[in-house]
């Protein structure tokens, strides 16, 4: 009887024979499929953060900052060495670290070495202040600009050829995947046929259509979020780009009739757009990141009055008409956290708290302790946030039902990095009145 059964049982397996080899076509294909649309998307991620132009541009605008200052009639010795070191900065940034890979690879790394050396020797705060001293100082400055121009060059044909390099090898790849998709998709094919083909197997047919359409609606809604998100992104970008072309054409429309105001003016308009495009970049390397584990906190013992100085000190100067109030509670305010990413955080809370409140009305800073946390609380008065807005404050990508400005990742970030320093933001509002954010660390 035993021998019966067995002979049964073995066509019932043997039915299942088919499917192994397409079964191994299919998954193949798209583990295939996956590791290369995986590496192609970690190699552009890798590529755009390389921007060299931007160093090298700003480099050059801080050389053509400190020839303005020390032509100008009425010469501000603390302007000029506060120019000096800002260009030396940037030299010492492109002398430095993958800059400095980079330059000597096309061949510039002594050119930029020669100037810092030049500029070195002529250092006011060494060599004091004079017409002698400030001839020398506009006249090396006012000769450096073809040899940047020259770098900006380089660097541009440079990244031209690696951007042209990386194009074919992403059509390579895309191709390879296509026809890796394609494969599955046969392989797919073939066992739906085979699916139908047995007729005991159909109810296992239907619970995979309906797995898979379930991924599918997945995968719709995270390309919706990244539509969405390359939607915000490039709209908060246009905005800056705008105001730094709308600058320079002005200029550019007065000739020869620029006055050292009208650079300053334009200046500070390009200045601020700069700024935005920075917070905007550093907020989306940030989040890329923490999503790929790679923001690493440097704890140390921070000082939050100093902390809280610097982030107001920073808001001051792009909002020289607004009034920032601090106050600090007596006692030791000593917190445990990573400067750069507390400041960071302040900086968010703080740029809120000013763009949703009137400029007439001050905003407030209040540093204390409660408990085992020290907190930094932000007040504004503003028109406070909608009910409806609240439970969602921290998503990313969502922007509020009355405010449509912004790419929706300030707070999700400033959330993100407060709780990998251990601590946490809480918020209250009032409607009509205003709102306060309050950041919480750990006592040192």
């Amino acid at each position: 009887m035993t021998d019966v059964i067995l002979t049964r049982q073995s066509p019932g397996w043997a039915q299942y024979a088919p499917f192994l080899p397409v079964l191994v076509v299919f998954l193949g294909s798209l583990a295939f499929a996956l590791a290369k649309s995986s590496a192609l998307e970690r190699d552009m991620r890798i590529a755009a953060t390389q921007n060299m132009l931007w160093v090298v541009s700003q480099t050059q605008m801080e050389a053509h900052a400190l020839a303005l200052a020390v032509a100008q009639q009425d010469r501000d010795e603390s302007h000029i060495e506060q120019r000096f070191d800002l260009t030396i900065s940037r030299l010492d940034l492109l002398g430095r670290g993958p800059q400095a890979r980079y330059l000597e690879q096309i061949g510039h790394l002594q050119t930029v070495n020669d100037i810092t050396a030049a500029l070195l020797e002529l250092d006011p705060q060494i060599h004091g202040h004079g017409d002698q001293q400030h001839q020398a100082l506009f006249d090396l400055t006012a000769g450096l600009h073809p040899q940047i121009n020259r770098i900006a060059n380089d660097v541009m044909i440079e990244d031209w050829n690696k951007a042209a390099a990386r194009l074919d090898a992403y059509r390579s790849t895309q191709r390879l995947v296509i026809f890796a998709v394609m494969a599955a998709f046969l392989a797919a094919l073939a066992i739906s046929w085979l699916l139908l083909r047995k007729q005991n197997q159909l109810h296992f047919a239907d619970v995979q259509n309906l797995r898979a359409a379930k991924l599918l609606e997945q995968e719709r809604d995270v390309a919706l979020m990244y539509r969405d998100f390359a939607a915000i992104v490039s709209h908060q970008l246009r905005t800056p780009l705008s105001l730094i072309d709308s600058a320079l054409h002005r200029l550019e429309r007065k000739g020869d009739s620029v006055t050292a105001e009208d650079v300053v003016e334009r200046r500070a308009v390009v200045s601020d757009a700069i700024g935005r495009l920075t917070r905007l970049s550093d907020t989306v390397l940030l989040l890329a990141r923490l999503d790929n584990e790679q923001l690493q906190a440097d704890f140390a013992v921070l000082d939050m009055r100093h902390v809280v100085q610097s982030a107001v000190a920073e808001a001051q100067s792009r909002h020289p008409d607004r009034n920032l109030l601090v106050s600090c509670a007596d006692g030791s305010l000593r917190a445990k956290g990573d400067f750069h990413l507390v400041g960071h955080i302040i900086d968010n809370l703080l740029s809120n708290a000013l763009k949703f409140s009137d400029a007439d009305r001050p905003v407030e800073l209040r540093v204390f302790q409660q408990g085992n946390s020290v907190a930094c609380a932000i007040t504004d008065q503003g028109d406070g946030i909608d009910a409806r807005d609240q439970p969602h404050l921290f998503d990313r990508y969502f922007r509020g039902k009355t405010h449509k400005e912004g790419a929706g990742l300030g707070l999700a970030l400033a959330q993100a990095l407060a709780e990998l320093q251990g601590g946490q933001i809480s918020f209250e509002t009032w409607p009509g009145k205003g709102s306060v954010f309050t950041l919480w660390l750990p006592v040192a």
